[in-house]
């Protein structure tokens, strides 16, 4: 009888151990670095080019970027890196990143019958890519600059996983990133071709 009476604790007890088995740890998901190096690169008449990372992350909310799957100022050093090319003999270009962040923002959710059948998007992102490209030649000589930015932004249901909500994230700032990419592109072509290497 002692064994009856404590059949239903032990069956609680076992299937909290089961469970707890069953339980695996999620499994951390590692992104790989943007590169440009498939395009073509883009030649500049200048001995060197340095890049300048003026854009200071505050580190703090709203802002996320610290904390995206993709860092923005890294996807936009990798375009510097693998896109301009330095084919003078003299003279200098900066690459300056103006602004590479990413603001969070909890959005409201629904009250009423209606909220609990609907899926509801927890949170929205923005982001912002900004570069200036300036160019002068020994001397001073000559001088020119061209800019450009990107701005995207998406929102993420709240029945998102944690790696789900990352995957998604990590599409955002590289569309976002591939945007900078034709429209500095663009503007290169347009604003600074007496400083591009004669064809």
């Amino acid at each position: 009888m002692k064994l009856n009476r404590f059949s239903p604790i032990l069956a609680v007890i076992c299937f909290g151990y089961l469970l707890a088995a069953c339980e695996s740890p999620l499994k951390k998901v590692t992104y790989p670095d943007l590169r440009f190096s498939h395009l073509p690169t883009i030649q500049l008449d200048v001995a060197r080019i340095e890049i300048v990372e003026q854009y200071r992350s505050p580190l703090q909310a709203p802002n996320v970027e610290h904390a995206m799957p993709l860092a923005p100022a890294q996807a936009m050093r990798n375009w510097a890196t693998d896109r301009l090319r330095a084919t003078g003999t003299s003279g200098q270009a900066k690459f300056i990143i103006v602004d590479a962040s990413v603001k969070a923002e909890r959005l409201r959710k629904k009250e009423g019958l209606k909220a609990m059948f609907t899926l509801e998007q927890a949170a929205r992102y923005d982001a912002r890519l900004e570069a200036k490209l300036e160019i002068e030649t020994a001397g001073g000589l000559g001088k020119g600059f061209a800019t450009a930015t990107a701005t995207r932004h998406r929102t993420i249901p709240e029945a998102a996983s944690i790696n789900e909500r990352d995957d998604a994230l990590y599409r955002f700032i590289e569309a976002t990133a591939k945007d900078f990419d034709r429209v500095m592109s663009a503007n290169i072509d347009r604003h600074l071709a007496p400083f591009r290497p004669a064809p």
